[in-house]
């Protein structure tokens, strides 16, 4: 019985092996993967945005006065002039959307390439961990080279085995074509 040399692990869930990459109850061969990379994934950002820009509209119209006095909220407190309320409502709404803006992190993936179509294998806030496994991966590909013959893709031949290149900031590899 031959054991897989085992390049990578997180001891949970992620483990890169010589022959295959474990993702939880997941499970990809080496040689079915054809492209990985380190993939950046971005938030959508414009809810923020736009809860941001009606908030500040509404803190312009308040504090300008254009809404008429005759729109008025009755409390048990007294009267708030819609102007008044406006401004407060504009405000919560900024504060709503800076803390989205602040929150919303940019996450990074493993995503690879097989025969099922491509696919985020691992995701993490953390781009150092995800590095480490597209770093075993290639290690892993490496470790089952046969010194054959691959299309990189920046579209050189290579015979000594796989060459990394870049594609918007991020490395990426391509193993077959």
């Amino acid at each position: 019985m031959i054991t897989d040399k085992v390049i990578y692990t997180d001891g949970r869930d992620v483990t890169v092996t010589d022959s295959t990459l474990k993702v939880k109850n997941a499970a990809y061969k080496i040689s079915g993967i054809t492209k990985m990379s380190l993939w950046t994934i971005r938030p959508d950002r414009w809810p923020a945005v736009l809860l941001l820009l009606l908030g500040i509209a509404g803190i312009v119209c308040g504090w300008m006065g254009l809404i008429p006095a005759s729109i008025s909220v009755d409390t048990n407190n007294g009267t708030i002039s819609g102007n008044t309320l406006a401004m407060w409502i504009g405000a919560a709404l900024a504060i709503i959307g800076i803390l989205i803006l602040v929150v919303s992190k940019e996450k990074y993936a493993v995503r690879i390439a097989t025969a099922e179509g491509e696919k985020n294998a691992v995701v993490s806030t953390k781009r150092e961990y995800i590095a480490q496994i597209v770093d075993a991966l290639n290690r892993a590909f490496n470790f089952g080279s046969t010194g054959g013959s691959f299309t990189t893709s920046t579209g050189q031949s290579s015979s000594a085995g796989y060459r990394t290149g870049t594609q918007s900031g991020d490395s990426y590899v391509t193993i077959k074509e």
